[in-house]
């Protein structure tokens, strides 16, 4: 598996919504969905690392290759998407 992680970014109508396609397979399960954190926390490992390792996530859906995020409306898209990337790196090392 790469080591190399690459995240973009697609943004929909909703401004706290956004599709991030990562180039790492992140489930081989049908669609993961985390409806707040607590629930993360009992889900499956990449879900609760991502709970954990990120500040502002409120809602999470996981497919193989798209993580569809819903932010908490005070935290900055910049900020998340920062602490996400970094995450997936340290994931995939």
């Amino acid at each position: 598996m790469s080591e190399y992680v690459t995240v973009e970014v697609e943004f929909g109508d909703h401004p706290d919504v956004a599709d991030l396609y990562v180039n790492q397979p992140l489930t081989d399960q049908d669609a993961e969905v985390y409806e707040n954190p607590s629930a993360g926390d009992l889900g499956s490992p990449i879900a609760q690392m991502l709970f954990a390792a990120v500040d502002g996530i409120q809602k999470l859906t996981i497919n193989r290759d798209c993580l569809t995020i819903t932010r908490e409306s005070d935290y900055s898209w910049e900020a998340i998407i920062d602490e996400l990337r970094d995450a997936l790196r340290d994931w995939y090392l």
